[in-house]
């Protein structure tokens, strides 16, 4: 069996091999393209599938309206991601009905376009899938309202093939109190008794437990009450920005206790205390023309698309609006608070965000790259962050 950390796509070695006068350049430039696509790059928090929902995108074709589908997670070198099953409040009725409608939606695209893209349920599948060069699909669920009343619905999920369940949205529901209510709300109380019974079912059938949107007093009765390790699918970090959706230090050092890994969520509100004020139009929104261009001209080449694109923008010195720095600060932060094994990526991408700056849609994933390489990141820690970490938890825990 191959180790994830030692995977090389098969993809990548093409791409190379096709592309070895492109790569007679600079050093740092030869190691994050090279590292970027040799790696396994996984993102665990996507709401595409409610897009083709709420508005009718096709995961198989370039939408103009969306941050991620096939085309763009292709530029982007994104192996594997999660897509998240979100449940808005008017459906939380039919909560199992509507998650069950969402993942027939992913299949379908499945059978769709069978060449570019399959749904993973075991970490063996990732590995055949992410080296026949196909888009490597997971599906989680957002809101344990889809769970509803009854603790047998985690193994109707998990045969669904869901391999993480967000405990709570931003609505408290039968398990727990959700961040947004603990803080606005002011609600109080953690996992009930129903909750204890989710969390040691999920423990049982192997699915991991995000504890993303988890109020903090539910957070703690989870680390008291799981016995494997968690994730927390798209947060950030409070001692940088004191948002209810961050983790404070201690729950991220709870949460590396376990072994489990913080997905960064690139939402500048979630980053930046000041995004808000400070919101500009990202890259592409002010220079749209130049980088079609730059996408009509290079973009069958991978390597020397992202040479050209990162040269532009780096000429382009942006600088205002929530930039790609405060992501990078996140991660330093928990690298250094509890080492670099528990740090992943979680774009929150087609959920209503505001992303960085520069990280304007799913291409953008090797800019990150080349930004963690120049703020001294070895490739080993690069390749970690881009999915590494994850990994070694979904085999952990999933199978």
């Amino acid at each position: 069996m191959i180790s994830a950390q030692g995977v090389y796509n098969t993809k990548t070695t093409q791409l190379l091999n096709k592309n070895r006068d492109t790569l007679k350049t600079t050093s740092l430039e030869k190691n994050y393209i090279k590292t970027h696509f040799d790696a396994i790059v996984v993102d665990t928090h996507n709401d595409f599938i409610w897009q083709v929902h709420n508005k009718g995108a096709d995961l198989g074709v370039d939408n103009g309206f969306t941050h991620s589908d096939i085309p763009k997670f292709k530029k982007g070198g994104v192996d594997v991601q999660v897509f998240a099953v979100w449940i808005p409040m008017k459906e939380v009725k039919r909560s199992l009905s509507f998650t069950k409608k969402q993942i027939n939606r992913l299949y379908a695209y499945q059978d769709k376009y069978f060449k570019d893209f399959e749904v993973a349920k075991t970490y063996e599948d990732i590995i055949r899938i992410t080296n026949e060069g196909k888009l490597c699909g997971l599906i989680g669920v957002e809101g344990g309202t889809a769970i509803e009343n009854s603790v047998d619905n985690v193994n109707l999920l998990w045969e669904e093939g869901v391999r993480y369940i967000g405990l709570t949205w931003n609505n408290s529901n039968l398990i727990a109190i959700s961040a947004k209510d603990e803080t606005e709300k002011g609600k109080r109380g953690g996992l009930t008794a129903f909750g204890v019974e989710v969390i040691k079912r999920m423990d049982e059938v192997g699915m991991l437990i995000d504890v993303s949107h988890l109020g903090e007093a539910s957070f703690w009765d989870v680390m008291k009450t799981t016995r494997n390790p968690v994730i927390a699918s798209h947060s950030n970090v409070y001692s940088i920005n004191p948002h209810f959706r961050n983790l404070t230090d201690e729950q991220i050092k709870a949460i590396a206790k376990t072994g489990g890994v913080i997905h960064v969520n690139f939402y500048d509100e979630f980053l930046d205390k000041n995004a808000k004020l400070n919101r500009t139009q990202n890259a592409y929104q002010m220079f749209s023309e130049e980088l079609n261009e730059l996408n009509e001209k290079y973009g069958d080449d991978l390597i020397l698309y992202n040479k050209k694109r990162d040269a532009f923008l780096k000429e382009k010195n942006l600088t205002s609006g929530t930039t790609i720095e405060i992501l990078l600060d996140h991660i330093d932060y928990i690298k250094n608070l509890v080492g670099i094994d528990h740090i992943g990526i979680g774009s929150d991408f087609d959920g209503g965000i505001t992303p960085p700056v520069e990280l304007y849609d799913a291409t953008t994933y090797p800019i990150l790259t080349k930004r963690l390489f120049e703020r001294g990141y070895k490739e080993d820690e690069v390749k970690k962050i881009l999915g590494g970490n994850f990994l070694r938890l979904f085999k952990k825990v999933c199978g």
